[in-house]
């Protein structure tokens, strides 16, 4: 009995055995025969990667051939995860900071989200656009899912437009430290708390009991704050590659080539890591043309959604930002390449499956001549230098002139031969990611203008504060720390002042008054207007102000004087007559049809943009004075004299009522908010109605109930114990004094001629930019045709084979009567021989004509209240008989027009240099720039 027992157990044991190894070998089978092909394909889909090659950019090119912009190869240091790679992730990263740091390279930081203090860092000052920025980053790191869960953990259906606002308020007050938190404790991407070195059952009870700021402290107690964020960086740049699939991320750019052999070296113990060759842009001659060239950057994340649907790879390709860079971004950037590798398990290649090569980008030569441009670059700096240490000069304070442009343009193509912006900029900081210091990211894109308004305000003695200069941009949010350039002060190196920097001409712009004064036939050559100091002789501007500047501070007189002699000495007084012969003959946009025509502004009721055509951004809001577009002005700016009149309890014309507190306040009730805002919005709306003076009375018949109600309205909305002050005659009394406010004071104002006599001087709301004015002179001074203004020589392909050739297009051909266009002509050429600008271009050998004109920022004292001074600008063309170029000057607090003028004849000298010496061999330059060639990069001539 014993023995069969025994012997059960025995076979059952065998059983047992039996079906197991059967099942053993069964599954060995069925994953080894079976499925074979299925796990051959899933271990090698593992292995294979689709390592992408960037394509060169294409080359940007001066008139010459120069090579501008273009690329160059270099070594590249990236990291690829992989399952090996990931396992001794923080182990590897170690080796990689320390010998980086040995060989003097730098890690890739674009990350926004910076330590000691902790802070985001985004590529802007503007408010909005730091809030789009630090959204994004916040909801591309899941920070929203969090927020979600807690604010409405039940939802299952799409969120609301009301919800999403709520989770992005919420989002925001999340601050850089907490996020800094969150993203140590984050266990998917992240797992910076591994850096301590627990069990998984330690993490997770750490992961339970511990905030992200508590496991900081601890791992603090091992690395510092820096190091943490460096592997933080690495990871989110790993994270953030992965919604392109997964492939290399950079760890350091354009590394020295004995860097790489280093790394290379140690290639063995460093899993993940590997060096690669890629091109990257090169600037040969630095900041030379930079506001033209432009730069490249990284794509913001607000940008993420554009780009990719274009086939960028947002987490590594760059993309042209500014300038020709950006205007001819699908031209430069070129195709992709890549290859199909098998990879092993540190992510190295092991066998080329597929190569795809990549093609470059199209070539853009401009039709900069580079030489000259470096002319125009130096004596514009030069000059500006001068005027700063120079400091008060005749009673003009020129301490900040450190901002302007030039232009030079031939006048017979549109073409552009120099363009000039001042603060200029190296695009080679730019060129590589993170490669900029934080002190240079800081002044280009996100400047603290409180640190910098202090050292401004003490440095120039002024009797103000930063926040009346640069006030904050939201007081009611201690967050916002962003504050507003108000007074245009901060010198911008990445703004291009050339095109975007519309300012008033002042008397450079009286060449264009006396053009329309002579088409339109109210003065002609001969027409004599005697200077009588203040322009008050007619009648209805008997109280005019206007008056001719010789006359205000010597009490002497212009005299009886032609439209040559008016510009010879920039005579008010002739050009305010001809403003005011315009009016009478031609209404209120008299002056402004003939500026239209020279591309100076556009009719506002057009449809049309103001623009001279020029490739890259340029300002399309210059304008001109007329009577639409000043109307919309007058109305926009209402509010403040409105709420003088309100709060102050009394009018101009003796209206006294009880004072109506109306200024926007936090502490208002929304429904208090918005009655405030009904009663200035009745009034603008008031100020835009067009009517005649038989109309008035109707028109204030209609508008009385409604202001009425407005009013009642808003002292309903009041507390209780403000509510009862107001009398029924206070209320009278205040629509009495706003129905005056906006049919005689604000109507008055709209319609008045006076403010056509501002803009014949280049005054009042005129306002171009420096390209907008050129294309105007060089329209005059060439008979009357203007062309679309161009940097394009020609677009090649790779080969260097003609794609396409920018010939002279023709935007408006004005016609102009050859008598008009010799006499102000003559007159310019005086202002250069005798006249105001005699001082620099007496016994130049080459004939040329001008114009000087000061331009006042503010009036009354405002402007050297806040450390400003009128803008200098000078325009000016040569040869005088067959003009080829048209040049414009503008610095910022230059003072005067004429102070400009020595950097034009700098530019002259270049451009003719060689008629100069066959004409006087022994002419004595003024200026002796040399421009040096960069021995790095070769010359390159496209083909012909």
């Amino acid at each position: 009995m014993k023995d069969r027992k025994q012997t059960n157990r025995y076979t059952a044991l065998v059983l047992v055995m039996m079906i197991i190894f059967t099942a053993i070998l069964s599954r060995l089978a069925y994953l080894q025969i079976i499925k074979y092909d299925d796990n051959k394909e899933q271990a090698n889909n593992k292995s294979v990667r689709y390592l992408s090659e960037s394509a060169p950019r294409g080359n940007i090119l001066a008139k010459d051939g120069s090579l501008l912009a273009t690329s160059v190869q270099s070594y590249v240091l990236t990291f690829m995860e992989t399952e090996e790679s990931k396992k001794y992730f923080f182990k590897t990263m170690d080796m990689v900071f320390k010998m980086l740091d040995e060989q003097d390279e730098v890690l890739q930081d674009t990350f926004p989200l910076k330590v000691d203090p902790f802070r985001f860092e985004f590529n802007t000052s503007d408010a909005d656009t730091l809030r789009a920025l630090e959204l994004r980053f916040k909801k591309d790191r899941g920070f929203d899912f969090k927020v979600q869960q807690k604010l409405y953990p039940k939802q299952k259906s799409d969120l609301t437009t009301e919800q999403k606002r709520a989770i992005d308020e919420e989002l925001l007050k999340i601050t850089p430290e907490e996020t800094f938190y969150g993203l140590v404790k984050d266990k998917t991407d992240y797992q910076i708390y591994k850096l301590l070195g627990y069990s998984k059952e330690d993490e997770k009870t750490l992961l339970e009991e511990k905030s992200g700021k508590e496991i900081t402290e601890m791992l603090k107690g091992i690395y510092s704050l820096e190091t943490l964020r460096k592997y933080i960086l690495v990871k989110d740049a790993i994270n953030m590659q992965k919604f392109s699939g997964f492939k290399p991320i950079t760890l350091s750019s354009n590394i020295k080539r004995d860097s790489s052999f280093v790394f290379l070296q140690k290639l063995n113990d460093l899993p993940g890591v590997d060096v690669v060759v890629q091109p990257i842009r090169e600037y040969p001659y630095k900041s030379l043309a930079s506001a033209v060239i432009g730069y490249i950057g990284t794509i913001d994340g607000g940008q993420k959604d554009k780009y990719e649907e274009r086939g960028y790879d947002v987490s590594t390709d760059l993309i042209g930002k500014s300038g020709i860079e950006s205007a001819f971004e699908d031209r430069l950037k070129g195709s992709k390449g890549g290859n199909t590798v098998k990879v092993n398990k540190y992510g190295r290649k092991t066998e080329e499956l597929f190569r795809l090569d990549p093609y470059p980008g199209q070539n853009i030569q401009l039709s900069i001549d580079k030489k000259l441009q470096y002319v125009a670059e130096r004596a514009l700096e030069d000059k500006m230098k001068y005027l700063q240490s120079n400091g008060h000069r005749e009673s003009i304070d020129t301490r900040n002139a450190n901002r302007g442009a030039v232009i030079v343009q031939d006048v017979n193509t549109g073409k552009i031969l120099s363009m000039v912006s001042a603060p200029s900029f190296d695009p080679n900081l730019m060129a590589v990611p993170g490669r900029m210091s934080n002190d240079l990211v800081k002044q280009y894109f996100a400047p603290d203008l409180k640190e910098f308004g202090e050292n401004y305000i003490k440095s120039r003695g002024l009797k103000v504060s930063v926040d009346d200069i640069f006030p904050l941009v939201d007081k009611n949010n201690p967050k916002n720390t962003a504050r507003d350039d108000r007074f245009d002060i901060y010198p911008k190196a990445t703004y291009n002042y050339a095109t975007m920097g519309a300012v008033p001409p002042g008397s450079t712009y009286k060449p264009i008054t006396a053009a329309a004064g002579l088409e339109a036939g109210v003065i002609d050559p001969s027409t004599r207007i005697l200077d009588q100091g203040v322009f008050n002789k007619h009648e209805e501007f008997k109280n005019y102000t206007g008056a001719c500047e010789i006359w205000t501070k010597s009490g002497g007189s212009h005299g009886n004087i032609d439209v040559k002699q008016a510009l010879e000495v920039s005579c008010n007084y002739y050009f305010y007559e001809v403003g005011y012969r315009l009016y009478k003959e031609f209404g209120l946009d008299g002056l402004a049809q003939y500026s239209w025509k020279f591309g100076l502004g556009k009719d506002p009721k057009s449809k049309t943009k103001s623009t001279t055509g020029i490739e890259i951004a340029e300002d399309t809001r210059g304008q001109v004075y007329n009577y639409e577009s000043f109307k919309n002005l007058v109305a926009s700016m209402s509010a403040h004299p409105l709420v003088d009149i309100l709060e102050s309890g009394r009018s101009s014309r003796g209206h006294v009522f009880k004072p109506l507190p109306i200024t926007k306040n936090e502490e208002d009730t929304k429904d208090l908010a918005e009655a405030k805002e009904v009663v200035k919005e009745l009034v603008k709306e008031e100020i835009l109605k067009d009517y005649t003076s038989a109309e008035v009375s109707g028109l204030i018949t209609n508008f009385k109930p409604k202001i009425k109600d407005a009013i009642k309205n808003f002292i309903s909305k009041l507390p209780e114990d403000k509510r009862d002050q107001y009398k029924e005659s206070d209320i009278d009394s205040m629509i009495a004094a706003i129905t005056a406010f906006i049919y005689y004071d604000k109507r008055g104002e709209v319609t008045t001629g006076a403010e056509v006599f501002n803009a014949s001087i280049g005054q009042g709301m005129n306002s171009f930019t420096p390209l907008q004015l050129n294309n105007a002179i060089a329209t005059l001074v060439n008979g009357g045709t203007r062309y679309r203004t161009t940097l394009i020589d020609r677009i090649t392909d790779s080969n260097g084979e003609v794609v396409e050739e920018t010939k002279p297009e023709v935007l408006e051909n004005l016609n102009l009567k050859q008598t008009t266009v010799d006499t102000i002509k003559e007159g310019m050429r005086k202002v250069d021989e005798t006249g105001t600008a005699n001082s620099v271009f007496q016994n130049f050998p080459i004939s040329t004509g001008g114009k000087t004109g000061t331009a006042t920022y503010k009036e009354n004292g405002e402007q050297e209240k806040v450390g400003r001074a009128a803008y200098g600008v000078y325009v000016g063309f040569a040869p005088f008989d067959k003009p080829e170029i048209a040049v414009t000057i503008i610095i910022y607090d230059g003072g005067h027009g004429f102070f400009g003028a020595d950097v034009v004849k700098a530019v002259y000298e270049e451009y003719f240099r060689d008629e100069i010496l066959e004409k006087n061999p022994n002419y004595k330059f003024t200026y002796n720039y040399t421009l040096e060639e960069p021995t790095s990069t070769p010359k390159e001539t496209p083909a012909e």
